[in-house]
């Protein structure tokens, strides 16, 4: 459905990163079809999926092929790698990035481009996630820096969405789910770094943006509805474990090491490493141990990979434009450790029994 603007002529391009998700990628690829903004491509990344997801696609939308690109990989390489890939093929000034989950309003596009033509530094723009199945409830409206190194969601889990949040706010990172970045940005940061895999990936990409001299912002009116949790939910207990307590370990600690500066590192990170340190006790004392092995192994990745993760750290200080007091002034918040805790101790019981994602 074509709405006549002035940003007809730049294409945006969406990247979905698919893994077995038959179930919901059809209606995602269908609400981008449908959204009022004309000039944009799919492209649909498959990680080897096993479920006839991507002939689902050539099935159920012979007639829109014209707009739909599919790139299909070998193994699962999780979202990261395949995110890059997807951007390699793109032809968009713009690059949307959703889940295979999540169906976009129809003004999502257009609403995105007004925003990066009002503000030439914005390089980044965290659309407005909600529940697909509770609308009036808010997934993500963007991410702070808490002084702990630990990130602080601007809203509570499932909190009610009142208007709240709709102000146009700088940000430490958008959520992949529902995001959209400047290619020229996005190449000029390298893209997204393949080690994440899975989690803290977007965040990564932020902050490297940040130093790179682009924003981060809020955009109110680019909604997008997320049912959340489908990656857990088609993996077994053990896998997820591994996918959450792993890698989402590993990654905070490699986000914190690349992107901080000396002084903020030294201060930073000590506190950061003690805290998992006291997940992992916490974990023993309430008999979880798988978890607080897969802790662990996250933190000793990042001991044996040191070397490398320095040499990026160093590409990426030597090249910064913005200070981490610049930064911090914007993007970090208050958080005490008691709050962290509680929120552990509330995704515990969320992994075991994950919801979709």
């Amino acid at each position: 459905m074509m709405m006549n603007t002035r940003f007809d002529f730049i294409v945006f391009s969406v990247v979905i990163v698919n893994y077995n998700g038959k179930a919901f990628l059809e209606n995602c690829v269908r609400s981008i079809l449908n959204n009022t903004y004309d000039n944009y491509e799919i492209i649909i990344v498959d990680n080897a999926s096993t479920d006839g997801s991507i002939n689902n696609i050539y099935k159920k939308f012979t007639h829109e092929l014209q707009k739909i690109k599919i790139v299909t990989l070998e193994e699962n390489y999780g979202p990261a790698r395949a995110r890059n890939e997807g951007v390699k093929v793109s032809q968009g000034k713009y690059v949307g990035f959703l889940d295979n989950d999540t169906e976009v309003h129809k003004d999502w596009i257009i609403e995105a481009a007004k925003d990066f033509d009002r503000n030439r530094e914005l390089g980044i723009i965290q659309c407005k996630l909600l529940f697909l199945k509770e609308p009036n409830k808010i997934d993500c409206v963007g991410e702070f820096l808490g002084p702990n190194g630990f990130l602080i969601q601007r809203a509570k889990y499932k909190e009610i969405d009142e208007g709240q949040y709709d102000e146009k706010v700088e940000l430490l990172a958008a959520k992949s789910a529902g995001m959209f970045i400047r290619k020229d940005t996005f190449n000029k940061i390298g893209g997204f770094d393949d080690d994440f895999f899975i989690y803290m990936e977007e965040t990564d990409l932020c902050w490297r943006s940040w130093l790179a001299g682009y924003k981060t912002a809020f955009c109110s009116t680019s909604l997008i509805y997320h049912r959340y949790s489908t990656t857990l939910d088609i993996v077994d207990k053990n896998r997820t474990n591994y996918l959450i307590r792993f890698h989402g370990t590993k990654n905070y600690i490699l986000t914190l090491i690349k992107n901080l500066g000396s002084l903020q590192l030294i201060l930073v990170l000590p506190k950061h490493l003690i805290i998992w340190n006291g997940f992992i006790l916490l974990l023993i004392v309430r008999g979880n141990f798988r978890s607080a092995l897969n802790v662990m192994r996250g933190i000793l990745w990042n001991l044996v990979h040191l070397p490398e993760t320095l040499k990026k750290r160093s590409y990426i200080q030597s090249r910064r434009l913005l200070s981490d007091r610049m930064l911090l002034e914007i993007v970090m918040k208050k958080e005490s450790i008691t709050t962290k805790i509680r929120q552990f101790l509330a995704s515990q019981k969320q992994t075991k029994t994950p919801e979709n994602s």
